[in-house]
């Protein structure tokens, strides 16, 4: 007999298919809008023009202002030109960070929101939103976050450059391993954590080499199963953390998730054994060699080795792990500052990840 478990059903429509992007003219008249907010980054202009040729003369406003980490007076600005415009919807239509200002948009008009991902976060299936002011990101969960509807279509993935495929198709694999333990986990969402997983780990390298579509639909289905897997489990001390890097220093959410996975997971290993036996399985790898698999995936896939390597400084490191402690951050192991700073420590430099035993630690 299964466990006991409360299970919420979050509400939303998918279209996931090769040129589902065509389909959403008709997908925002069937939701009953007609004055769109298009939002997407100024780099990607090229988005802009092709959705809102799908879009058939209704985009009433374009916002091309878009910035990692949601800085809230950005959101208050976009929210602000959003209700000038009288949009009725707003539709996202690039990566996280556009998809995350889209979300904050939502939440300050209560106007409904469409997300079509060109990335493979997966955050396009999550209430949860995050805002950045003063060197601290914040986040939330609110029923207006969750977009209404979402347009998955591989072929908008064909031209991602390598460097963004790799952090970004990690990213995804970290939200599926943390909803393994995070405290809202139940036996559907770990299902769908560990399918997701097993698919990024599968298809991630082919889809980084950039010339299997195929590759590109498994990676895009499976960051929709890390995103409705971390809708509903929640988020533990790996997300946690990368929140708290960006907000202080600004640090790049994708990367920064990449870099830390396997360290956490070594950290955690005495509290989440059996959850790591299990995310283990799906991979097809030993249990004692799960950190130094996903290191080593992160590496083949373009990470750059260590925080180090994206910008962050030792001062840096141990102003976080304080700041980790002291905000006391959700963990299924107890922090304290000596064991966090050592594995942050370990973190930055981009050594080899201590996994089940020291002997996998040498030959990594």
């Amino acid at each position: 007999m299964p466990a006991e478990f409360t299970r919420d059903v979050l509400p939303g429509r998918v279209v996931f298919g090769a040129g589902a992007l065509a389909r959403l003219g008709p997908e925002i008249v069937a939701l009953g809008a007609a004055r769109v907010m298009l939002v997407a980054a100024g780099k990607r202009a090229d988005l802009a023009r092709v959705a809102a040729a799908h879009l058939e003369g209704r985009v009433v406003v374009t916002w091309t202002e878009v910035a990692q980490h949601v800085p809230a007076d950005l959101a208050e600005r976009a929210a602000a030109a959003a209700l000038d415009a009288g949009a009725d919807v707003v539709v996202t239509i690039g990566g996280g960070s556009t998809i995350g200002l889209g979300k904050a948009i939502a939440v300050q008009t209560k106007l409904p929101l469409v997300a079509v991902p060109t990335t493979y976060a997966g955050s396009e299936m999550t209430p949860i939103y995050g805002l950045t002011s003063g060197r601290e990101k914040r986040t939330a969960r609110d029923a207006n976050a969750l977009p209404q509807l979402v347009v998955y279509d591989p072929d908008l993935l064909a031209a991602l450059p390598p460097s963004v495929v790799g952090p970004s198709g990690l990213n995804a694999l970290a939200h599926c391993a943390e909803a393994l333990w995070a405290a809202n986990r139940d036996p559907v969402n770990d299902a769908i954590a560990l399918d997701g997983a097993r698919r990024i780990h599968e298809h991630l390298r082919a889809a980084h080499e950039g010339e299997d579509p195929g590759a590109r639909g498994q990676m895009l289905l499976a960051a929709s199963m890390a995103g409705t897997a971390l809708a509903t489990a929640g988020t533990s001390l790996h997300h946690s953390l990368c929140h708290l890097l960006g907000g202080m220093f600004d640090a790049p959410h994708a990367e920064t998730h990449a870099i830390l996975l396997p360290y956490a997971i070594g950290f955690l290993r005495p509290a989440i054994g059996q959850q790591i036996e299990r995310l283990a399985l799906s991979l097809g790898v030993p249990p004692e060699r799960l950190e130094l698999e996903l290191w080593s995936l992160a590496h083949s896939v373009g990470t750059p080795r260590g925080l180090r390597g994206i910008g962050l400084t030792e001062e840096q490191i141990e102003q976080a792990t304080s700041a980790a402690v002291s905000r006391r951050l959700p963990s299924p192991r107890a922090l304290t500052a000596g064991e966090l700073g050592a594995w942050l420590a370990a973190a930055w430099t981009g050594q080899p990840p201590a996994s089940g035993t020291a002997a996998n630690h040498r030959d990594g």
